[in-house]
């Protein structure tokens, strides 16, 4: 049924005179590669001529659930590979301009969230013509789509809050930073055998400001990882970095990345949020 009420669309779209063509790729839960067994949890749809990327994520589980148990899904998980999901195609948009940069999109996905081949499609209003394909090919509620989602408003605050609700987070700790006697501000935090202290922070773009910056961070982490206290033992810093301008060249992020790296600052990349909530969801613990 889904199929025919799509085919309708794109017939009809041919006599519609401002029709643009886009490509739709399913997003798929497949816990398990090898046994190809996966739901439909969202859809993908990408207009090059009018550069729109944008997708519908289900809010609900419930799919998800019957396929692999209630007891056997990591609900926290699956949503914020969700919201990560959409959180990448977000900054990433400007990285989609043909369908080969879709294609390739599509086939580097490495988690449990897959999509399938794009399909072509004609599309009269990208927003609408996205959520009619959600209803026909996954239905019920989409989560909210949020305007210009922060990295904290939306994949981290989302997912952290989650975690301390379970009891496997800590939200808003002031950190002392042996031998300096001063706080230091950490919106999220999670163990796993250490205090893993996690930080947004946006670089300057300018690359004197920007390294001045990574040092300080730097000298920070290097002192809580070296000089653990008794009362919280060890604590590793981690720095989500994002950049003032989109267009920082890739040769600063580098630099910048790099001298965090080399005094115990662990660097996540904003474009790699997805991934690392996804190793956090399997190994924080109370």
């Amino acid at each position: 049924m889904a199929g025919a009420a799509i085919r309708r669309r794109q017939l009809t779209g041919r006599n519609i005179m401002n029709t643009t063509k886009g490509y739709y790729s399913l997003i798929q839960f497949c816990p398990n590669a090898s046994r190809l067994e996966s739901v439909n949890v969202g859809v993908l749809l990408f207009c090059p001529d009018i550069k729109f990327i944008e997708a519908r994520t289900s809010r609900s589980v419930i799919r998800a659930e019957k396929l692999v148990g209630r007891a056997g899904l990591d609900k926290l998980s699956l949503n914020a590979a969700k919201i990560a999901f959409e959180r990448r195609l977000h900054t990433d948009r400007d990285a989609f301009k043909n369908l080969d940069d879709l294609q390739r999109f599509v086939d580097s996905r490495g988690n449990v969230l897959k999509l399938t081949l794009p399909r072509p499609v004609k599309v009269l209003n990208p927003d609408q013509d996205l959520d009619n394909l959600f209803r026909e090919l996954v239905g019920g509620a989409a989560r909210k789509q949020p305007n210009e989602p922060s990295l904290t408003d939306s994949a981290l605050d989302s997912f952290f809050k989650q975690l301390q609700r379970q009891g496997r987070a800590k939200l808003d700790w002031d950190v002392t930073i042996p031998l300096l006697d001063r706080s230091l501000h950490v919106p999220y935090a999670y163990q796993n055998g250490v205090w893993n202290l996690v930080k947004p922070h946006q670089f300057p773009a300018q690359e004197r400001k920007a390294l001045s910056s990574a040092g300080r961070l730097a000298f920070e982490g290097d002192l809580l990882f070296k000089h653990p206290t008794d009362d919280n033992g060890q604590k590793k810093l981690i720095i989500i970095c994002s950049y003032e301008q989109d267009a920082a060249s890739v040769s600063l992020q580098e630099r910048v990345e790099n001298v965090l790296r080399v005094y115990n600052v662990k660097t996540i990349p904003s474009k790699q949020l997805e991934t690392f909530l996804a190793e956090v969801a399997r190994q924080a613990h109370a």
